[in-house]
C-alpha cells in the first residue's frame, strides 16, 4: 500500500489532489514531530531550570532553619549553663545564710552572756 502511494506520487501523471493532502499532512506530521521533540527538550530544559530554582529556594530556606536551629540549640545550651551557674550561687548563699544564722545565735548567747556578767559586777560593785 505504501509502495503504491510512493509510486502514484512520482509517477508522469503527476500526484493527484488526494495525494497531495496526503503529501501536506505527511510533512506537516514530520515537521510536528521533529519541532514536538525540539519543543520537549525545550519545556524539558525550563522544567529543570525551575525545579533547580526550586531545589536552590527550598536549600536556602532549609538553611536559615537549620541556622535557626543551631542558634536555638545554643541558646538552650547557654540557658543551662546560666542555670547551673545560678544553683551553684544559690546554694552558696543559702550556705553562708545558714553560716551567719550561726554566727548571729553566737553572738546572741554572747550578748546575753556579757549582760548577765555585766549586771552581775553592777551589781556587786554596788554592794
Amino acid at each position: 500500500m505504501c509502495g503504491d502511494f510512493l509510486k502514484n506520487i512520482f509517477t508522469e501523471k503527476g500526484p493527484k489532489m488526494d495525494d497531495q493532502s496526503t503529501v501536506l499532512t505527511v510533512v506537516v506530521t514530520l515537521v510536528g514531530a521533529l519541532s514536538s521533540a525540539k519543543a520537549w527538550e525545550y519545556w524539558q530544559a525550563i522544567g529543570d531550570r525551575k525545579a533547580k530554582a526550586k531545589k536552590d529556594d527550598e536549600a536556602e530556606t532549609h538553611l536559615y532553619r537549620d541556622d535557626l536551629r543551631l542558634e536555638v540549640t545554643r541558646l538552650r545550651d547557654e540557658l543551662r549553663e546560666v542555670y547551673k551557674k545560678r544553683e551553684i550561687e544559690v546554694r552558696k548563699l543559702q550556705e553562708e545564710i545558714s553560716q551567719l544564722r550561726e554566727d548571729l545565735a553566737t553572738m546572741r548567747t554572747r550578748v546575753e552572756f556579757l549582760e548577765k556578767e555585766n549586771q552581775d559586777l553592777k551589781a556587786s560593785k554596788e554592794q
